[in-house]
């Protein structure tokens, strides 16, 4: 099992995809925790939690 994940980093072009997904990955993990401007959180907060036991939430 070790042999194949080193011999994935051997193939350039595997290489490149592997990394570029998890630089994808990456960016967006750290973009969640950015607010969003206009977006008022304690508002979201309160319409999330009125939605709870709702038809669609069953």
């Amino acid at each position: 099992m070790l042999e194949k994940i080193q011999n994935m980093f051997k193939i350039p072009e595997l290489r490149h995809r592997i990394l570029f997904t998890l630089g994808l990955l990456a960016v967006y993990r750290l973009g969640c925790h950015l607010p969003t401007p206009g977006i008022n959180a304690a508002a979201l907060a309160q319409f999330f939690q009125s939605q709870q036991g709702t038809l669609l939430n069953m």
